[in-house]
């Protein structure tokens, strides 16, 4: 308990806690600004095709208006698509035409879900209700932005001890090498967890005092193995969350390995950013093997969200309705063409690879701690 306390401490006199703690609120508050902007943008060109006297996206309640807007895009949709295979029954070309075939079927889905539940219709690009914009910002803590964040922040409390041979204090201790390196290990990721916490709490605050709220049952679509269904914001936030607490557990697993191996705090970042991103970009190649094996690869599940909802890098006037690619079919595990990507693999898969990485993480450690004595 006492050397849990006095790492703590050291931990709060840090400076750099505090200055990584203030760059995670600023981008928190930019996000939300730049939200603000091209939501509002986006916003008015919805407005102006529907041609209603009243804003139907980012609305806190549900009305008249948003409930005739949300039946008639499904309409117009029903008519795209009729008019799509009037074309291709005459033998016409849909090149440039029909781009997304999927993705008519998830919007007209989700325009249902919330006329039924009498929710106004958000966007999951650009939203600034509480609930929306906790998700989407949890979206990049939970991506490689956030995993970078915390390993400058918290990665090097192994690496910087062993190159300034500190731990010769911990040693001069009663204190066993396996409770030092696991509870370092374990503060490096309770902290990182707690920082990923109040980063979204904080976001959700912001969004709540200047912009409203939004429906904690507000419909998120992901993707099953043959279809799609539909869940809370909140439980998409929640599982976000779970998932990431086991890839932060392996790559800080990681981390702790190549520290130990490297002994240089810089350095040991750097080999450990480019472990993950090469481990990522290969397990997400476009080749059969690859994709057949990806479930097992735990480098595959590193960017979190892609694993439930889809790509967003088309703009929106190509199809006149918002946030189209959100609502496509282009996930991880529909990218890949592996139906075992998900998250219970995932976390069966991290768990492994963490546990692995650190028994040879104490392994090294054990065995290299008369080094660090001298």
């Amino acid at each position: 308990m006492n050397l849990l306390l006095f790492e703590l401490k050291k931990i709060g006199h840090t400076r750099k806690t505090y200055l990584f703690l203030v760059l995670g609120l600023l981008m928190a508050v930019m996000l939300f600004l730049l939200n603000g902007y091209l939501g509002q943008k986006e916003n008015s060109l919805i407005n102006s095709l529907a041609s209603s006297k009243k804003a139907v996206m980012g609305q806190s309640q549900y009305s008249d208006e948003i409930d005739h807007f949300l039946k008639q895009t499904n309409q117009d949709i029903e008519a795209q698509e009729e008019g799509f295979r009037t074309a291709a029954d005459q033998g016409k070309s849909l090149v440039g035409e029909l781009t997304l075939p999927t993705y008519p079927f998830y919007r007209t889905m989700l325009n249902n879900e919330l006329a039924k539940q009498k929710i106004p219709p958000q966007s999951m690009r650009y939203g600034t209700k509480n609930t929306v914009f906790t998700a989407i910002l949890l979206t990049y803590l939970v991506s490689g932005f956030g995993i970078i964040l915390l390993l400058f922040l918290f990665g090097d409390s192994l690496t910087k001890e062993i190159e300034e041979r500190s731990l010769y204090f911990y040693f001069s201790q009663p204190i066993k090498r396996s409770r030092l390196f696991f509870m370092k290990y374990s503060l490096a990721w309770i902290q990182s967890m707690l920082m990923i916490g109040g980063l979204s709490l904080f976001g959700f605050i912001i969004a709540s005092l200047f912009s409203g709220k939004s429906s904690f049952f507000y419909p998120v679509i992901v993707f099953t193995k043959t279809s799609m269904k539909f869940i809370p914001i909140s439980q998409y936030i929640g599982q976000l969350l779970f998932v990431f607490a086991f890839v932060l557990a392996f790559v800080l697993a990681l981390h702790f390995l190549v520290s130990i191996l490297v002994k240089k705090t810089s350095f040991s970042i750097i080999v450990t950013l480019l472990i993950l991103f090469e481990g990522h970009t290969i397990s997400t190649l476009n080749n059969a093997l690859v994709r057949k094996y990806a479930h097992a690869n735990p480098f595959t599940y590193l960017n979190v969200s892609k694993l439930f909802v889809g790509y967003d890098f088309h703009p929106f006037e190509l199809f006149s309705i918002e946030n189209q690619e959100y609502y496509a079919n282009w996930c991880l595990p529909r990218t890949m063409h592996n139906e075992q990507i998900n998250s219970l693999n995932g976390v069966i898969v991290l768990s492994l690879g963490t546990v692995i990485l650190l028994t040879l993480g104490y392994v090294c450690f054990k065995k290299n701690v008369h080094r660090w004595k001298l």
